[in-house]
Order: structure tokens, then sequence, then C-alpha cells
């Protein structure tokens, strides 16, 4: 069977400036993947117009043009790397950063050190251009684990595949100038290792449209079950959870103390500020072990499943410290808002809405001992 590479080539050609110039449209991803986007988009154009310089050129300079397309390729490959490294919103680890660097040299290097060597020139830039796509797989898997999106692990898989691919292809184009019995086979298990990528590739051209799609629903949907102000989840958000929710549980009820007079005296930006510290804190103390709910107004609940009783007071405890001292950076005194957190415990089977209700009464318990505290 026949394979030709240059057909296929000028199909990723194309594909590359197609999808290129889309992610460069405005308004293509939401704000947030702008810059992520325009990274992705100028090094598919790069990546377009390498591979179509290599197939569309056939004059004396081949070579050289040759040559000069592999370091395109590669430069369109490292803004494709930045790209989603904006996107996931980390830096490049150091390790890869340090091996993409080495290894984009050596693609420079290589044909001016020794031109006529045409192994190593090919090796170095088929195992560079895997070094790239396994860092975008890797990042790509790294979105997968965070935000648990379907699209991004389809992306790492399609990005994993092709850097195996061309890592496996280098080292066969080096070992086949090495054997000359073995150079046609070798040199045929590349081209169709290289085919594969290609065909791969073309196949992954709008994945990082998928993603951002999906990320951006994921989003809108989160919507509906937080509160904008503070990011806690909303009532809604609640009844969901419930849904999942099963066994022991320990509720934490809070309630800001003189939240209405800090509103009346410095402003409504000052009782913003002063809930969204409470639950930054509150959520901070929670972490991945329970959930922080906005009820309304200044009240807010910790739902904390397996939690034992003293463990929840302990927690309770923690917070109304960590508020009280971080509060004299947030407002103005003398009479800074105080917390009222009412503890209760017991199985989510038996009615959750009868342990908000002991939570309740225990942070009014609360209240009115600090009333007589503060009166005698």
């Amino acid at each position: 069977m026949k394979l030709d590479i240059v057909s296929l080539q000028v199909v990723a050609a194309l594909g590359s400036l197609l999808s290129g110039a889309i992610y460069l449209l405005p308004g293509i991803v939401g704000h947030r993947d702008g810059q992520s986007a325009r990274w992705w988009g100028v090094g598919k154009l790069v990546i377009g117009v390498s591979t179509g310089a290599t197939v569309s050129y056939a004059g004396p300079s081949a070579l050289l043009v040759e040559r000069v397309a592999h370091v395109m390729l590669v430069a369109g490959l490292l803004m494709c790397v930045h790209g989603i490294a904006c996107f996931t919103g980390r830096r490049v680890p150091v390790a890869a950063a340090a091996l993409l660097m080495i290894a984009a040299i050596a693609v420079v290097l290589i044909p001016i050190v020794d031109p006529q060597n045409a192994r190593w020139a090919m090796g170095s830039a088929g195992l560079t251009r895997g070094v790239c796509l396994a860092a975008i797989a890797w990042m790509a898997l790294g979105i997968a684990r965070r935000e648990r999106l379907v699209t991004a692990w389809i992306m790492a898989a399609l990005f994993a595949i092709p850097a195996a691919l061309l890592v496996a292809g280098a080292v066969v184009q080096i070992a086949a100038e090495s054997h000359a019995s073995l150079r046609f086979l070798a040199r045929s298990a590349a081209a169709w290792l290289v085919a594969l990528v290609i065909i791969i590739m073309t196949i992954s051209h709008f994945i990082l449209l998928l993603v951002a799609n999906e990320r951006a629903q994921r989003q809108l949907r989160e919507q509906a079950y937080r509160d904008a102000l503070t990011g806690a989840l909303n009532r809604f958000g609640l009844e969901r959870a419930l849904k999942r929710l099963r066994g022991q549980v320990s509720l934490l009820l809070i309630d800001v103390d003189r939240f209405k007079a800090l509103n009346d005296g410095q402003g409504h930006a000052a009782g913003d500020m002063v809930l969204r510290l409470l639950s930054n804190l509150a959520q901070h103390e929670v972490e991945e072990q329970g959930m922080l709910v906005r009820l309304g107004g200044d009240e807010f609940l910790c739902v904390l499943p397996g939690f034992r009783h003293e463990q929840a007071m302990a927690l309770a405890a923690r917070l109304s410290s960590r508020f009280d001292r971080a509060l004299p950076a947030t407002v103005n005194g003398p009479d800074y808002p105080t917390l009222s957190i009412g503890v209760a415990q017991g199985m989510v089977e038996d009615g959750f809405d009868r342990l908000t209700g002991d939570a309740d009464a225990a942070m009014y318990a609360v209240k009115s001992q600090r009333r007589r505290a503060c009166a005698a």
C-alpha cells in the first residue's frame, strides 16, 4: 500500500492555518481564555506555514527551506505550549521548560554544526516535536484532573499519542541511518508513524475550543448554585449537594453579630468585605472536607460530613479566632463584628432540617450567653 505523505501534509497545513485563523477571531472564546486562544492561534498559523513550506517548495534550496521549516514548526509548537499554560493558569514545569529549551536549541544548532548530517537533524526535530506535544498533553491532563472536564481527557490523549509516535519515529529514523540493511524498512515505519501523527493532529485542531466551551458551560452551571458575592454555595447548591449526602454530619451555623450596625455605620461596601472575608476564611478551614453555604444575609452554614462534635467545635473556635484577628485590617473599629456559631451533629437520614434547627438553637444560645456576659 502506497503512503501519500505529501497529501497528508497538505491537509495538515490547511487545517492548521484554518484553525489558527478561527482561534484568532474575536469572541471565539470567553474573556478569561482570550490570551491562551491568541497564543494557540498564532502557534497554529506558524505550524501551518512551516508544514506548507516543506511540501510546496522543491527548488535547489529545498534542504535549507526544510531546515528552516523545522525551526518554525518547533517555534509554533512552543507557542501552543505557552497557550495551554495560559489556559491552565499555571506555568510550564521547570523541568519541562528546560527540556523544551534544550530540544529547541538542538533543532537550531545541529543543522548549523553539521549541515550534511540529515539523520541527527531530522531526529532532533522529531524528538523536539514529541517533547512539545508531551508538555501539552501533561498540562491538559492537569486540567482534566483539577476541573474534571471530559474534553480535557480527550485532549491529553490526542497529544500524548502523537508525542509517543514522534519520539518512536525519531529513534527509528536515527537507527535507520546507522544500519544500511534496515534503512528501507525503518524509513517506511517512520513514514507510517508520521502519517498517524498527522491524522491525529488534524483531528485535534479544535480541541482547545471544545475544552474552553465545556469549561464555560460548567461555570454557567456552577453560577446557578453559588452566591455571587462570596462564592459559597447558595440554597440551590445545598439542595443539590444533599442528594449525595449520607451518614453522620456536623453543622456549623454562623451568624455575624452587629452586622447591621456595620452596614449602617460604614456602608454596604464594608459589609460586603466582611462577608467575603468570612467566606474565604471558612472555605480555607473547610477545604475539601465539607462545604460552605450562604443561607442569606449574614448567615452561613458549614456542612462537615463525617466530623465528630469535638472536631466541629475545634473548627468553629479556629474560624472565630481567625475572623477576629483579620477584621482590623478589613474594617474600622471600635465595634468590630463577631461570630456566633452554633454546632450540631447527627445523621442525615434523621432529617437535615432537624439538624439545621438544632444548629440554629445552639447559635442563639451562644448569642444569649454573649449578651449576658456583656451585660455583666
